[in-house]
This record gives C-alpha cells, sequence and structure tokens, in this order.
C-alpha cells in the first residue's frame, strides 16, 4: 500500500514536470521568435519612406528595380502592375520607362483583387 501511494506521487510529478517543460520550451521559442522579428525589424532601412504604411520612396523603387542601372526600366526589368501597364506608363513610346514617366504614371486600383483580373463568371 505504501508502495502504490509513493508510485502514485512518482506518475503525479513526473506528469507535472513534463507539462512545465513543453510549456517553456513553447515560451522560449516564441521569445526567440519575437526577438528575431524584432532585429529584422531594425534592419530594414525607413529612410524615405511613409511612416504610417512603410513604403519605398518612388526613387528607392525605381533604383531597386532598374537591374542594369540605365537609369531606365525595361519592360524585363518591371513586373506586376508595370508590366502589365507598360505600354500606357511608357508614354514616350521609346521602350523604356524614365523616372519621370514611373512619377506621372496612374495609380495602381487597391481592392479585393490586388491587381489580378476579376474572375470570370460561370
Amino acid at each position: 500500500m505504501k508502495y502504490r501511494s509513493i508510485l502514485k506521487i512518482g506518475i503525479i510529478t513526473l506528469g507535472l514536470a513534463v507539462c512545465t517543460a513543453c510549456g517553456s520550451k513553447q515560451k522560449k521559442d516564441q521569445i526567440e521568435h519575437n526577438q528575431i522579428n524584432q532585429k529584422q525589424n531594425e534592419k530594414r532601412p525607413s529612410e524615405g519612406r511613409d511612416e504610417k504604411h512603410q513604403r519605398p520612396s518612388l526613387k528607392e523603387m525605381f533604383a531597386e528595380m532598374d537591374s542594369d542601372k540605365d537609369g531606365r526600366l525595361s519592360e524585363s526589368e518591371v513586373n506586376g502592375p508595370l508590366k502589365n501597364d507598360f505600354s500606357k506608363i511608357d508614354t514616350n513610346n521609346d521602350g523604356y520607362i524614365g523616372e519621370e514617366e514611373l512619377k506621372n504614371a496612374p495609380k495602381p486600383e487597391r481592392g479585393p483583387s490586388h491587381g489580378k483580373p476579376p474572375r470570370s463568371a460561370e
């Protein structure tokens, strides 16, 4: 009888120790994850960006897309809405988008489609 009581207490103690250890590991993992995210956010430059939206400025976007650094964007250098509307944005029809043309380009429409064409009704 005495051994049963000791065995029960031992099993309960072992169960509590395992549960506590698992919870501590999860909490430690969450803290590490949060620290990594915080470090990544600190590394991102925010100069020239809109504080509210954290978007890159026009000059930053242009410089990032201009892979050959010739001061203009060819159709092969752009993607997304710029590629879709390249001929509309290239107002002088020289096959390139300059910084001024990009500055005067129509703003992409925002909405539930996020730049994707609407689905056809079936």
